[in-house]
Protein backbone atom coordinates (compact mmCIF):
# COMPACT_ATOMS: atom_id res chain seq x y z
CA UNK A 1 0.00 0.00 0.00
CA UNK A 2 1.57 3.20 -1.37
CA UNK A 3 0.58 7.14 -0.61
CA UNK A 4 -0.09 7.29 -4.17
CA UNK A 5 -2.69 4.46 -4.70
CA UNK A 6 -4.42 6.10 -1.71
CA UNK A 7 -4.35 9.61 -3.54
CA UNK A 8 -6.03 7.68 -6.06
CA UNK A 9 -8.26 6.03 -4.34
CA UNK A 10 -9.30 9.05 -2.94
CA UNK A 11 -9.73 10.80 -6.26
CA UNK A 12 -11.66 8.04 -7.72
CA UNK A 13 -14.35 8.52 -5.06
CA UNK A 14 -14.58 12.33 -5.55
CA UNK A 15 -15.03 12.41 -8.80
CA UNK A 16 -16.48 8.83 -9.82
CA UNK A 17 -14.92 8.74 -12.85
CA UNK A 18 -11.88 6.82 -13.80
CA UNK A 19 -10.86 8.99 -16.68
CA UNK A 20 -11.45 12.34 -14.62
CA UNK A 21 -9.76 11.06 -11.51
CA UNK A 22 -6.86 9.78 -14.01
CA UNK A 23 -6.76 13.78 -15.23
CA UNK A 24 -6.96 15.31 -11.57
CA UNK A 25 -3.84 12.93 -11.07
CA UNK A 26 -2.28 13.57 -14.20
CA UNK A 27 -1.59 10.23 -14.87
CA UNK A 28 -3.14 7.61 -17.35
CA UNK A 29 -6.58 6.06 -16.86
CA UNK A 30 -4.81 2.59 -17.68
CA UNK A 31 -2.13 3.41 -14.60
CA UNK A 32 -4.76 4.79 -12.29
CA UNK A 33 -7.48 1.68 -12.93
CA UNK A 34 -4.15 -0.64 -11.92
CA UNK A 35 -3.09 1.20 -8.95
CA UNK A 36 -6.57 1.32 -7.42
CA UNK A 37 -7.00 -2.74 -8.65
CA UNK A 38 -3.59 -3.62 -7.42
CA UNK A 39 -4.82 -2.10 -3.45
CA UNK A 40 -7.77 -3.82 -3.98
CA UNK A 41 -6.04 -7.41 -4.38
CA UNK A 42 -3.49 -6.60 -1.20
CA UNK A 43 -6.86 -5.38 0.77
CA UNK A 44 -8.87 -8.81 -0.66
CA UNK A 45 -11.63 -6.69 -0.66
CA UNK A 46 -13.98 -4.86 -4.11
CA UNK A 47 -13.45 -1.48 -2.78
CA UNK A 48 -15.90 0.13 -5.76
CA UNK A 49 -18.72 -1.59 -7.55
CA UNK A 50 -17.85 -1.20 -11.38
CA UNK A 51 -21.45 -1.48 -12.81
CA UNK A 52 -23.52 0.33 -15.53
CA UNK A 53 -25.01 2.48 -13.08
CA UNK A 54 -22.21 4.23 -12.15
CA UNK A 55 -19.09 3.87 -10.14
CA UNK A 56 -19.88 3.19 -6.45
CA UNK A 57 -17.79 2.67 -3.21
CA UNK A 58 -18.68 -0.40 -1.99
CA UNK A 59 -19.95 -0.52 1.88
CA UNK A 60 -16.33 -1.57 2.49
CA UNK A 61 -14.90 0.56 0.42
CA UNK A 62 -16.46 3.70 1.68
CA UNK A 63 -14.38 2.59 5.22
CA UNK A 64 -11.33 2.43 3.41
CA UNK A 65 -11.95 5.50 1.38
CA UNK A 66 -12.85 7.66 4.34
CA UNK A 67 -9.43 5.99 6.21
CA UNK A 68 -7.54 7.10 3.64
CA UNK A 69 -8.66 10.51 3.50
CA UNK A 70 -7.56 10.92 7.20
CA UNK A 71 -4.63 9.39 6.57
CA UNK A 72 -3.75 11.67 3.50
CA UNK A 73 -4.28 14.84 5.61
CA UNK A 74 -2.12 13.95 8.23
CA UNK A 75 0.47 13.35 5.74
CA UNK A 76 -0.26 16.87 4.30
CA UNK A 77 -0.42 18.23 7.68
CA UNK A 78 3.08 16.99 8.42
CA UNK A 79 4.63 18.30 5.43
CA UNK A 80 2.96 21.83 6.43
CA UNK A 81 4.59 21.56 10.18
CA UNK A 82 7.98 20.81 8.37
CA UNK A 83 7.87 23.91 5.96
CA UNK A 84 6.57 25.87 9.22
CA UNK A 85 9.34 25.06 11.33
CA UNK A 86 11.83 25.90 8.35
CA UNK A 87 10.16 29.30 7.75
CA UNK A 88 9.09 28.57 3.91
CA UNK A 89 6.06 29.82 2.17
CA UNK A 90 5.89 27.29 -0.20
CA UNK A 91 4.28 25.08 -1.63
CA UNK A 92 0.29 25.05 -2.93
CA UNK A 93 -2.25 27.49 -1.67
CA UNK A 94 -5.62 26.16 -2.83
CA UNK A 95 -8.12 29.14 -2.08
CA UNK A 96 -12.03 28.87 -3.00
CA UNK A 97 -13.45 32.48 -3.40
CA UNK A 98 -17.29 33.23 -3.89
CA UNK A 99 -18.35 34.62 -7.19
CA UNK A 100 -19.57 38.06 -5.72
CA UNK A 101 -16.09 38.65 -4.49
CA UNK A 102 -13.52 37.41 -6.53
CA UNK A 103 -13.73 39.78 -9.78
CA UNK A 104 -13.34 42.51 -7.10
CA UNK A 105 -10.85 41.20 -4.83
CA UNK A 106 -8.22 38.84 -6.23
CA UNK A 107 -6.98 41.13 -8.99
CA UNK A 108 -6.13 43.39 -5.74
CA UNK A 109 -4.07 40.66 -4.22
CA UNK A 110 -2.89 37.72 -5.98
CA UNK A 111 -0.02 39.32 -8.11
CA UNK A 112 1.30 41.18 -5.04
CA UNK A 113 0.93 37.70 -3.22
CA UNK A 114 2.87 35.74 -5.72
CA UNK A 115 5.57 37.98 -5.75
CA UNK A 116 6.24 38.20 -2.50
CA UNK A 117 6.45 34.21 -2.61
CA UNK A 118 7.48 33.15 -5.98
CA UNK A 119 7.82 29.63 -4.65
CA UNK A 120 4.07 29.51 -3.70
CA UNK A 121 1.76 27.77 -6.72
CA UNK A 122 -1.51 29.60 -5.58
CA UNK A 123 -4.58 27.91 -7.10
CA UNK A 124 -8.00 30.08 -7.18
CA UNK A 125 -11.39 28.69 -8.09
CA UNK A 126 -15.08 30.13 -7.63
CA UNK A 127 -17.33 28.32 -5.86
CA UNK A 128 -20.57 29.24 -3.77
CA UNK A 129 -20.09 29.61 0.04
CA UNK A 130 -21.52 26.14 0.65
CA UNK A 131 -19.30 24.48 -1.55
CA UNK A 132 -16.29 26.06 -0.27
CA UNK A 133 -17.38 24.93 3.47
CA UNK A 134 -17.54 21.45 2.12
CA UNK A 135 -14.44 21.58 0.14
CA UNK A 136 -12.90 22.96 3.56
CA UNK A 137 -13.86 20.26 5.71
CA UNK A 138 -12.91 17.59 2.87
CA UNK A 139 -9.43 19.49 2.80
CA UNK A 140 -9.57 19.70 -1.04
CA UNK A 141 -9.32 23.51 -0.27
CA UNK A 142 -6.64 25.27 2.16
CA UNK A 143 -8.69 28.58 2.61
CA UNK A 144 -11.92 30.05 1.84
CA UNK A 145 -13.02 33.87 1.16
CA UNK A 146 -16.23 33.73 1.76
CA UNK A 147 -18.98 35.69 3.88
CA UNK A 148 -19.53 34.81 7.41
CA UNK A 149 -20.58 34.14 10.32
CA UNK A 150 -20.55 30.58 9.36
CA UNK A 151 -21.73 29.34 11.84
CA UNK A 152 -20.04 26.25 11.91
CA UNK A 153 -17.65 25.19 14.50
CA UNK A 154 -15.23 23.12 12.44
CA UNK A 155 -14.09 26.22 10.78
CA UNK A 156 -12.02 28.88 11.95
CA UNK A 157 -13.20 32.76 10.30
CA UNK A 158 -10.75 35.64 10.05
CA UNK A 159 -12.42 38.60 8.83
CA UNK A 160 -10.64 40.82 6.59
CA UNK A 161 -13.13 43.57 5.45
CA UNK A 162 -17.22 44.85 5.65
CA UNK A 163 -18.34 45.91 2.90
CA UNK A 164 -21.33 47.86 2.21
CA UNK A 165 -24.31 47.43 0.47
CA UNK A 166 -25.09 49.96 -2.07
CA UNK A 167 -27.85 50.36 -4.43
CA UNK A 168 -27.60 50.63 -7.92
CA UNK A 169 -30.54 52.57 -9.05
CA UNK A 170 -32.05 53.35 -12.99
CA UNK A 171 -32.88 56.81 -13.78
CA UNK A 172 -36.02 55.74 -14.35
CA UNK A 173 -36.72 54.12 -10.75
CA UNK A 174 -38.64 56.05 -8.05
CA UNK A 175 -35.33 55.64 -5.67
CA UNK A 176 -33.17 57.41 -8.27
CA UNK A 177 -34.60 60.53 -6.45
CA UNK A 178 -33.79 59.21 -3.04
CA UNK A 179 -30.21 60.68 -1.43
CA UNK A 180 -30.10 57.83 0.49
CA UNK A 181 -31.62 54.64 1.26
CA UNK A 182 -33.70 52.98 3.68
CA UNK A 183 -34.35 49.33 3.87
CA UNK A 184 -38.02 49.92 3.72
CA UNK A 185 -37.56 51.83 0.83
CA UNK A 186 -37.05 48.54 -0.81
CA UNK A 187 -39.31 46.07 -2.70
CA UNK A 188 -40.05 43.80 -5.27
CA UNK A 189 -40.75 46.23 -7.82
CA UNK A 190 -38.01 46.07 -10.34
CA UNK A 191 -35.45 44.51 -8.02
CA UNK A 192 -32.94 42.43 -9.95
CA UNK A 193 -31.54 39.41 -8.26
CA UNK A 194 -28.83 37.05 -8.35
CA UNK A 195 -29.55 33.37 -9.27
CA UNK A 196 -30.36 30.88 -6.38
CA UNK A 197 -27.42 29.50 -4.25
CA UNK A 198 -25.72 32.73 -4.28
CA UNK A 199 -25.17 34.30 -0.35
CA UNK A 200 -25.71 37.72 -1.69
CA UNK A 201 -29.17 36.95 -2.71
CA UNK A 202 -29.96 35.66 0.44
CA UNK A 203 -28.56 39.08 2.00
CA UNK A 204 -30.25 40.67 -0.55
CA UNK A 205 -33.39 39.39 0.38
CA UNK A 206 -33.19 39.26 3.93
CA UNK A 207 -32.42 43.27 4.20
CA UNK A 208 -35.59 43.70 1.97
CA UNK A 209 -38.37 45.19 3.77
CA UNK A 210 -40.29 43.11 3.17
CA UNK A 211 -38.51 40.22 1.82
CA UNK A 212 -40.16 39.69 -1.30
CA UNK A 213 -39.94 37.98 -4.72
CA UNK A 214 -38.88 39.12 -7.75
CA UNK A 215 -41.49 41.60 -9.56
CA UNK A 216 -43.93 40.04 -12.00
CA UNK A 217 -42.38 40.81 -15.57
CA UNK A 218 -43.28 39.19 -18.60
CA UNK A 219 -39.60 37.75 -18.92
CA UNK A 220 -36.84 36.12 -16.10
CA UNK A 221 -33.12 36.23 -15.60
CA UNK A 222 -31.45 34.08 -13.43
CA UNK A 223 -27.81 35.56 -13.58
CA UNK A 224 -25.39 34.60 -11.40
CA UNK A 225 -23.03 38.30 -12.34
CA UNK A 226 -23.13 41.36 -10.43
CA UNK A 227 -21.35 42.94 -13.52
CA UNK A 228 -24.79 42.29 -15.50
CA UNK A 229 -27.37 42.93 -13.19
CA UNK A 230 -25.70 46.44 -13.43
CA UNK A 231 -26.28 46.16 -16.98
CA UNK A 232 -29.69 45.04 -16.74
CA UNK A 233 -30.45 48.18 -14.40
CA UNK A 234 -28.68 50.56 -16.78
CA UNK A 235 -30.50 49.28 -19.49
CA UNK A 236 -34.23 49.11 -17.85
CA UNK A 237 -35.92 51.09 -14.92
CA UNK A 238 -34.98 48.51 -12.44
CA UNK A 239 -32.55 48.29 -9.60
CA UNK A 240 -30.49 46.20 -7.75
CA UNK A 241 -28.02 45.91 -4.49
CA UNK A 242 -24.01 45.65 -5.31
CA UNK A 243 -20.82 45.43 -3.08
CA UNK A 244 -18.75 48.41 -2.40
CA UNK A 245 -15.80 46.66 -4.61
CA UNK A 246 -18.04 46.32 -7.92
CA UNK A 247 -18.58 50.09 -7.85
CA UNK A 248 -15.17 51.62 -6.95
CA UNK A 249 -15.11 53.12 -10.31
CA UNK A 250 -18.63 54.49 -10.03
CA UNK A 251 -19.01 55.83 -6.67
CA UNK A 252 -19.64 59.38 -7.62
CA UNK A 253 -22.10 58.27 -10.24
CA UNK A 254 -25.94 59.05 -9.47
CA UNK A 255 -26.71 55.84 -9.97
CA UNK A 256 -24.86 54.66 -6.80
CA UNK A 257 -27.10 55.16 -3.62
CA UNK A 258 -25.56 54.69 -0.09
CA UNK A 259 -28.10 53.42 3.17
CA UNK A 260 -28.39 56.11 5.87
CA UNK A 261 -26.29 55.22 8.63
CA UNK A 262 -26.53 52.15 9.95
CA UNK A 263 -25.12 51.01 6.97
CA UNK A 264 -25.72 47.35 5.80
CA UNK A 265 -22.71 45.41 5.13
CA UNK A 266 -21.19 42.00 5.00
CA UNK A 267 -18.75 40.55 6.81
CA UNK A 268 -15.98 39.04 4.46
CA UNK A 269 -13.82 36.65 6.23
CA UNK A 270 -10.81 33.87 5.33
CA UNK A 271 -11.95 30.66 6.15
CA UNK A 272 -9.88 27.69 7.62
CA UNK A 273 -10.31 24.21 9.06
CA UNK A 274 -9.63 23.98 12.46
CA UNK A 275 -6.50 21.66 11.43
CA UNK A 276 -4.91 24.31 9.62
CA UNK A 277 -0.95 24.60 10.21
CA UNK A 278 0.38 27.19 8.08
CA UNK A 279 -0.78 30.24 10.26
CA UNK A 280 2.04 32.47 8.55
CA UNK A 281 0.64 31.89 5.10
CA UNK A 282 -2.57 32.67 6.50
CA UNK A 283 -1.12 35.58 8.38
CA UNK A 284 0.44 36.72 5.00
CA UNK A 285 -2.23 36.74 3.14
CA UNK A 286 -4.45 38.95 5.26
CA UNK A 287 -2.10 41.34 5.27
CA UNK A 288 -1.99 41.37 1.49
CA UNK A 289 -5.13 41.66 1.34
CA UNK A 290 -5.11 44.31 4.29
CA UNK A 291 -2.84 46.52 2.32
CA UNK A 292 -5.15 46.49 -0.95
CA UNK A 293 -8.10 47.68 0.36
CA UNK A 294 -9.76 50.90 0.54
CA UNK A 295 -9.14 51.66 4.53
CA UNK A 296 -12.91 51.60 4.89
CA UNK A 297 -13.50 48.38 4.29
CA UNK A 298 -11.45 47.25 6.76
CA UNK A 299 -13.08 45.52 9.72
CA UNK A 300 -14.54 47.72 12.56
CA UNK A 301 -16.83 50.11 10.84
CA UNK A 302 -20.35 51.03 12.55
CA UNK A 303 -22.61 48.51 9.86
CA UNK A 304 -25.21 46.26 10.67
CA UNK A 305 -23.83 42.62 9.34
CA UNK A 306 -26.51 41.29 7.51
CA UNK A 307 -26.64 37.17 7.45
CA UNK A 308 -26.77 34.92 4.67
CA UNK A 309 -28.02 32.08 6.32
Amino acid sequence: MTLQQLEYLVALDSHRQFVLAAEKCFVSQPTLSMQVQKLEEELGLLLFDRTSKGLQPTAAGAKVVLQARQVLREVQQLREVVQLEKGDVVGELRLGIIPTLAPYLVPLFLVELVARHPQLRVHVEELQSAQIMQRLKDHTLDVGLLVTPLDDRSLREIPVLEEPFLGYVSAGHPLYQKAELHPADLDAEGLWLLQQGHCFRHQVLNLCNPPAPTAARPYTYESGSIETLKELVRRTHGYTLVPELSVQQELDSPMVKRFAAPEPVREVSLVVHHGFVRLPLLHTLRDVILAKLPPQLQVGRAGQKIRWK
